[in-house]
């Protein structure tokens, strides 16, 4: 048996090896970025039960504290909840989605993927990978490679620091996968509906005096049709992360590739006002056909990413941090646009141009900095002063391609298809570039034997970015502002389950102006977002859960419908209540998820025009919850979620309601053994009623916009593990 196993991780290992994935050798750019971010210690993690969440927090400032411990509100979803939430394209939204503050609207996939926590819109650019801002860029992202998802929630630049698109609704920060201890090797196949197919493979293994060496590579290939009409999408990615480990340093070298083509991704539907006032009532999602996409749309990228990190600890109460990163994302192929809608009848026309079919930016981030520990009489203090630097520049084609305009009817499809347009990738030139520096300093106080924790800290940050002429390279816009950002937190220890806690944070943000608008390509100054927040936690063992009230405040940006220009105008005032649920609530049932009830309505707009109307795309009611039950037969349990989106608008005049939905997921898991190897059997049905329904955005692309979701989708997958 022994040489069989010897035999099989061989192959196997081979079969990695030809993949056939193309390893780009280019720009390394071994960058480095400071422990600010994450400190994680082997071994310790408290997670619940059931293995999906982890209760201890490992994050920024805050480093390795009980999650009753810190003034935020941050769930970390391990690689098992990322596991059982798979769906090809859509992994990262079925996720976060498990979080009440989050939601996503629609089946847009590789292009528009901006989430919404509490209300305000988060751009995907703005993802951090092992806390480094940027390293994770918008696009179809592979999760096969991800040890952790943390999902911070409400504006805080003191822990982010500052990234692309400087999104403040909240964090998402990848953790990559280490290899263990115990070494593993396991080989998943899977099947999605139409006619996916995914083949995955996950070996670890650490080496060396304790375990000093680790290595651990995720290798991934899928192809075919998905659930939706027109939609065909192939990929293939390589992770492969290197570390090593000392009672006093910590070394991560990560190297990360995944190429996507995908032709008819799904789209908005565009409704303009003047076409709203002749509609007799909002088309019926169970009437519109799935995709008014041609199947020869295209959006296609290429991923090469690097990262270093490392940890020192020069004695009992000073440590070193320096982290960095690299990554270039290359999009050759990108024939995309959103259909807008004719006339009652249901006709509309989408033109997409081969002007812009092709782009790339690279992004470099250095952080480092110290972080001490030290008391003052009875007071614990855990100081992080640190540096910070991001830049980000964007390419994009300047050649002119010829139009094709497509007709069809959302009730019959397309009507008219005249191909493919001509589109030149040859000829590219900077239109963009931002770069970022910044200093932080941070202090978490611990005193009154721990039952009380104040956490305080400053960012002062430089942002300056431009625009750039396609013809002449000179600078169009040019924006440089310094500002000082800052946040407070407090939590106080009820008893040994039970804690108060208190936060004031602050975010900076640039307004992202849409494209088709007179100004698409100018630069708006920065805005500051700010948050209050207060709330209790309980930690009851096996299952935790979090009740917390906020306010938030942020300057946005709205278009003129008479003029077409994107300007600042007014703010918004997001404020709710959330209650998040996670853990073993019972022997056998294991529950997370919870609800928010959210108030989001405009103020201080132009002439007071939209004050009070609620801000487009928030829904009054957002909730989840999943439920994991471990059935009397040994090694199945079965698993079931249901998701509430209520009513919104797609306007800011709020002339355009959405009816709210519900969507129903249910799902079985067996674990067994086949030749003495473990195998575990998965079947998943979403959105098992086959429900259609529209949904809504909060993104400045999403006013007067409507997704339409996808139908059930079902996935069967087997995992061999050795």
């Amino acid at each position: 048996m022994l040489k069989n196993k010897k035999a099989l991780v061989m192959s196997v290992l081979c079969a990695v090896a030809s993949v056939g994935f193309v390893v780009s050798a280019s720009a390394a750019e071994q960058t480095m970025h400071g422990n600010l971010d994450e400190v994680v210690v082997e071994g310790s993690r408290n997670l619940t039960p059931d293995g999906k969440i982890d209760k201890t927090i490992h994050f920024g400032i805050y480093g390795d504290k009980k999650f009753t411990e810190v003034p935020a509100n941050i769930t970390s979803y391990t690689d098992k909840m990322i596991e059982q939430n798979y769906m090809p394209t859509r992994t990262l939204f079925n996720v976060a989605t498990n979080n009440p503050s989050v939601m996503v609207g629609g089946c847009s996939t590789n292009n528009n993927v901006e989430l919404q926590m509490r209300g305000i819109p988060f751009n995907t650019h703005d993802m951090l990978l092992d806390g480094m801002p940027g390293m994770m860029g918008m696009g179809i992202i592979p999760e096969n490679w991800v040890g952790r998802l943390d999902v911070i929630t409400g504006p805080n630049i003191v822990l982010s620091g500052a990234g692309a698109k400087q999104s403040t609704s909240g964090i998402i920060n990848y953790v990559p996968k280490k290899a263990e201890d115990k070494p593993n090797l396991s080989i998943k196949e899977t099947y999605s509906s139409s006619h996916l197919f995914t083949h995955d493979i996950d070996w670890g293994q650490r080496f060396g005096k304790d375990n000093r060496y680790g290595i651990r590579i995720n290798a991934e290939r899928y192809a075919g049709d998905t659930s939706v009409s027109n939609e065909n999408v192939q990929g293939k990615d390589l992770y492969i992360n290197i570390d090593q480990r000392t009672k006093n340093s910590k070394t991560s070298l990560l190297y990360g590739y995944d190429h996507v083509k995908h032709h008819g991704m799904p789209e908005v539907l565009k409704i303009s006002d003047s076409v709203m006032s002749t509609l007799s009532g909002l088309p019926s999602a169970d009437k519109v056909v799935d995709n008014f996409m041609p199947s020869w749309s295209y959006l296609s990228h290429q991923r090469h990413l690097y990262t270093l990190s490392h940890e020192q600890k020069l004695n009992d109460n000073v440590a070193f941090y320096v982290k960095g990163g690299y990554q270039k994302l290359t999009w050759p192929g990108y024939l995309d646009s959103k259909p807008s809608l004719l006339n009652d009848a249901g006709d509309y026309e989408l033109t997409i141009s081969g002007s812009q079919t092709g782009s790339w930016w690279q992004r470099r981030v250095w952080m480092s900095g110290f972080k001490f520990n030290f008391d003052t009489g009875d007071v614990k203090h855990d100081v992080t002063l640190g540096y910070e630097y991001f830049s980000h520049s964007w390419y994009g084609v300047t050649d002119t391609g010829t139009k094709s305009t497509v007709h069809g009817n959302i009730y019959t499809g397309i009507t008219s298809d005249p191909g493919a347009p001509y589109a030149p990738l040859d000829h590219y030139a900077r239109s963009s570039s931002i770069f970022n520096r910044s200093v932080v300093l941070a202090d978490t106080l611990s005193m009154l034997d721990d039952k009380l924790i104040v956490t305080a800290g400053l960012r002062h940050q430089k942002i300056h970015t431009s625009s750039y002429s396609s013809s002449t390279g000179a600078i169009t816009k040019d924006y440089n502002k310094s500002a000082t950002s800052p946040t407070f937190g407090a939590v106080y220890k009820l008893s040994p389950v039970t804690s108060l806690y208190a936060n004031y944070s602050e975010g900076m943000s640039t307004l992202s102006v849409p494209k088709g608008v007179v100004n698409e390509k100018e630069v708006l100054p920065p805005v500051k977002t700010k948050q209050y927040e207060i709330g209790s936690k309980w930690d009851l063992g096996d299952w935790g859960t979090t009740l917390s009230l906020f306010k938030i405040k942020q300057p946005v940006g709205l278009t003129d419908t008479v003029t077409n220009i994107f300007a600042a105008n007014g703010e918004t005032r997001n404020q709710g209540i959330e209650w998040n649920i996670f853990g073993k609530v019972a022997p056998k049932l294991s529950m997370n998820g919870g609800i928010m009830l959210l108030d989001a309505k405009y103020k201080s707009t132009q002439n007071g025009a939209k004050d009070g109307n609620r801000v487009f795309g928030t829904p009054k009611i957002n909730a989840t919850m999943a439920m994991n039950w471990e059935t009397p037969v040994e090694g199945l349990s079965l698993n079931a979620r249901a998701l509430y989106f209520g009513s919104s608008y797609a306007d800011s005049k709020n002339n355009i309601k959405v009816p709210s939905w519900t969507r129903f997921d249910l799902g079985a898991k067996y674990d067994t053994k086949i030749m003495d190897n473990p195998v575990t059997f998965s079947l998943m049905a979403y959105n098992l009623t086959d429900k259609k329904y529209w949904s809504t955005m909060t993104t400045s692309y999403g006013e007067n916009a409507l997704m339409l979701n996808p139908g059930r989708t079902y996935i069967l997958s087997a995992t061999l593990h050795i």
